[in-house]
């Protein structure tokens, strides 16, 4: 068990037992919030890839896909610290000491400057030599590729620089402004990039685009952080080598898990460009970005789960939170079937209809969705895990499992040539075996849960439920099995019929249903017409 505790181990209770720190009472709100801004995604999602392939051509959509993968590496530089932030803040924001709060804010600024140079520095030099040395993978791209590594580098830099105040902002579980004025500007960026495209703009202009929008947002929410948390400060004098060190401690367990997920799925990116080209990253990208789109959706629930742990374990309250991480899960459970089921059924379908029957790969997709059911659903174990900062073994458990998939698909990839099917299940195989077995022994371990109740109340509602939902799906795709689009609609009305009532029942629990019921009684209600007073009334006397 990861025993290592926060900066200071000794926690005064909270200033005022009346009131509640561990954000549990904005929680559905910052789940919603969070989950309305990630449509902004969802849609940027698909409208983005579909114009750059028409205006632009799949292959400069595959090395679109290429210069994010590059630079995903370069995130390494921050060391996972940044997510150090989020939980000690809600914890000594719960625990009252606020001067602590800011020893931790201003000891990660300045380490997370640091990185951040040294991210500009892997920007030069990565685009400089790396586009080189794929010159006869990007051919005519080559130079494009360069300045799209130094413009969203850049930009990575600045995120870099200055993703402290997101951690207060999400310390103090207000979610809905970080996720608000992220979707925001992003969708101010995506606007500029499709106005960049209409007017025959390339690659590297859609690159600026991006690099503006971040820039924006990051300012605005260095102001906002100041005034989500009364006595923030952040200086320089206030930071200390010893807070930074055990920053970076608990940072390092993230960073583990930060490098298992570039293994996975960038690593994986650039093997398939090294033996297959551009093309067939752009082919293998978009059934990946689908179940990344899905995932993000439980990581949005899941976020808001680490302060909330912290807060609780700040307190010393250990039975809510073994009650916390049954629910969360199980919640999560039935947030990924729906999902991964209408992926993996109708992936074929859906992939024609979104880029047209080129991309049509839905055998990659099903592989990946159903590879992805486990870790998707137990993405809250997970984030528990870290705020409690008892992620370390699990981390190291992730890493283990990336790089066994990254030597996979070296394998299936360049030396058996087993195409994008065999790619996909060299990522999917390894993820499902560690996160299906060990974390959730580990979690309960941890916490001194039984691990079969913790697998039969987490899953065995969610698994009954898919049951008649899949049929529905299967049933429309092979009723419509040449109309993509009329089996898509079919299915989402069906399908969605059967979970709206299962869940209704089911899921939502009776005070909520009674409480939603009352709310929509209420708006159903005419509204009644004004009474003008009689006499009587005028004059004093009642009638």
């Amino acid at each position: 068990m990861d025993t290592q505790e926060p900066i200071d181990t000794t926690l005064t209770p909270p200033p005022s037992p009346a009131r509640d720190f561990s954000g549990r009472d904005r929680m559905a709100f910052n789940v919603l919030a969070s989950w309305a801004a990630h449509f902004v995604f969802v849609i940027a999602g698909f409208i983005m890839p579909r114009l750059i392939d028409h205006h632009l051509g799949e292959a400069a959509l595959g090395v679109w896909d290429f210069g994010w993968s590059m630079i995903a590496y370069m995130g390494m530089a921050q060391l996972g610290i940044g997510a150090s932030v989020n939980p000690y803040v809600a914890r000594y924001r719960a625990s009252g000491q606020i001067d602590k709060a800011n020893q931790a804010v201003s000891s990660v600024f300045c380490v997370l400057l640091i990185a951040a140079l040294i991210v500009l520095l892997l920007t030069a030099v990565i685009g400089h030599y790396v586009p080189t040395l794929l010159n006869a993978r990007l051919g005519a791209y080559v130079h494009q590729a360069r300045w799209i590594i130094y413009l969203l580098g850049a930009s990575l830099a600045l995120q870099i620089a200055l993703t402290t105040f997101d951690g207060v902002i999400t310390g103090c579980h207000r979610w809905d402004i970080h996720n608000g004025v992220q979707a925001g500007f992003y969708a101010l960026s995506v606007a500029g990039m499709i106005v960049v495209l209409r007017l025959g703009g390339d690659l590297v202009t859609l690159a600026a685009v991006m690099l503006a929008g971040n820039a924006l947002g990051m300012l605005v929410r260095v102001v906002l952080a100041y005034r989500v948390l009364p006595g923030l400060r952040v200086r320089p004098t206030c930071a200390r080598w010893a807070t930074a060190r055990t920053m970076i401690g608990f940072g390092g367990k993230t960073f583990l898990d930060t490098v298992s997920r570039l293994l996975l799925y960038q690593t994986n990116s650039i093997i398939i460009v090294t033996y297959m080209g551009p093309a067939a990253l752009a082919f293998y990208s978009r059934p990946a970005a689908l179940v990344s789109h899905a995932q993000a959706f439980v990581s949005k629930f899941a976020f808001v789960l680490t302060p909330t742990a912290s807060s609780l374990h700040a307190v010393g309250r250990q039975d809510e939170l073994r009650r916390f991480l049954v629910q969360t899960t199980r919640i999560g459970a039935y947030l990924s079937l729906p999902m991964v089921l209408l992926l993996a059924i109708l992936g074929d379908p859906i992939l024609r209809l979104w880029m047209g029957p080129q991309y049509a790969y839905g055998l990659v997709l099903a592989i990946m969705a159903i590879g992805h059911l486990v870790p998707m659903a137990q993405q809250p174990l997970w984030n528990i895990l870290a705020g409690l900062n008892w992620h370390g073994r699990a981390a190291l458990a992730n890493l283990l499992a990336a790089a066994v998939a990254a030597a996979a698909a070296i394998l299936v990839v360049g030396w058996l040539h087993g195409g994008l099917p065999a790619a996909a299940l060299a990522v999917v195989l390894p993820l499902t075996v560690v996160n299906g077995l060990y974390m959730p022994w580990y979690a309960c371990h941890s916490l001194g849960i039984s691990t079969r109740e913790y697998l039969l109340r987490s899953w065995r509602g969610p698994l009954l439920a898919g049951i008649p939902y899949s049929l529905c799906l299967f049933v429309s795709r092979e009723l419509f099995l040449h109309r993509p689009g009329l089996a898509l609609l079919t299915a989402l009305l069906s399908g969605g019929t059967v979970m709206a009532i299962i869940y209704w029942f089911v899921v939502i629990p009776r005070g909520l249903r009674a409480r939603i019921l009352r709310r929509f009684r209420f708006l159903a209600q005419p509204l009644r017409p004004a009474v003008t007073p009689s006499a009587h009334t005028r004059d004093g006397v009642q009638p």
